[in-house]
């Protein structure tokens, strides 16, 4: 097949290639840590999200193992077999075709959207582990994401560091709340609305099981990418604690993702003695080029 982008129309410059639909089954995610009832409230309560998987042309049941990416689609683009979608597959079409395998799943809302929750990150692992079980894949993963998508790919890694070993990330949505960085603010998705008019706050109540309308810290640890394993160093500056080496490209006319929060969270992994590189491309918006796309292959490949 084809696929096919947001607006339903087959990708440009894209050829006919054999996608693999299947069904992730997931336990939801339930907040009951703040509870004091003596009964049993985190009950096994299952879902099902839709995955996609590509093969390379070099895939053999036999023999070597194939490299496996996780790609984590953002906004707008999801999963699905009726639709032809492929989620975040095309960030890593130039890592297919050099002999990786691609991963993504629909997002854990029926509108296919992901603010790299807990439930999505849960729903990624095991439809992780359901293609590890019936293709013959790496165990440990290479994890790409574009915007949202990315806070998907960076709670993943945190939440399964030994299975992760890099990160490479576009235009990445890093922080829930906002962010005072010298003396400019960056924006976060708590009070903003998408192009269509709906808000973010009401996704990031639902996602992140929020008691209330009101910001709820202790639903969203380890999900709030620069806070997440991460201290005030000395100098009183965030320094953070990857789990694993990061890249992040971005537009440096991106309206939606704020440069300088990108530029923000390298420093902060820098702060804290560990590596990650960072590539700011001028006069590009929120979208992922082919010379992204294309060093996101040279950053895997040191790696394999």
């Amino acid at each position: 097949m084809i696929p096919c982008d947001k607006t339903g129309e087959p990708m440009s410059a894209e050829f006919e290639r054999e996608y693999i639909y299947f069904k992730a089954r997931f336990n939801n995610f339930r907040e009951v840590s703040g509870s004091a009832e003596n009964a049993v409230l985190d009950r096994e309560e299952y879902s099902e999200c839709e995955a996609v998987l590509c093969l390379p042309d070099s895939y053999t049941n036999d023999n070597e193992e194939t490299p496996l990416i996780l790609s984590c689609h953002g906004a707008g683009p999801t999963v699905s077999a009726e639709r032809s979608m492929i989620g975040g597959i095309p960030y890593a079409f130039e890592c297919l075709k050099a002999g990786y395998a691609v991963l993504d799943i629909c997002g854990c809302a029926p509108h296919g959207l992901t603010l790299g929750c807990p439930e999505h990150v849960f729903a990624l692992f095991k439809a992780y582990k359901h293609a590890l079980g019936n293709y013959n894949l790496t165990e440990r993963v290479l994890v790409a994401g574009s915007s949202m998508g990315a806070q998907t790919a960076i709670n993943f890694a945190n939440t399964f560091p030994a299975i992760t070993i890099a990160l490479g990330l576009f235009n990445p949505g890093l922080n829930l709340n906002a962010v005072t960085v010298g003396n400019h603010i960056c924006r976060n998705p708590w009070d903003r609305v998408t192009a269509n008019g709906h808000p973010y706050r009401e996704k990031i109540i639902e996602y992140f099981r929020f008691p209330s309308e009101e910001w709820c810290d202790k639903n969203a640890v380890g999900f709030d990418p620069y806070r997440t394993r991460s201290f005030l160093n000395a100098e009183g500056a965030r320094a953070v604690l990857p789990p694993c080496p990061v890249k992040i490209w971005q537009g440096a006319d991106d309206g939606t993702v704020d440069p300088v929060m990108s530029r923000e969270y390298i420093d902060s992994i820098r702060r804290a003695g560990c590596f990650a590189e960072y590539h700011e491309i001028e006069g590009v918006k929120h979208s992922v080029t082919r010379v992204m796309r294309e060093e996101l292959l040279i950053w895997f490949n040191r790696f394999i």
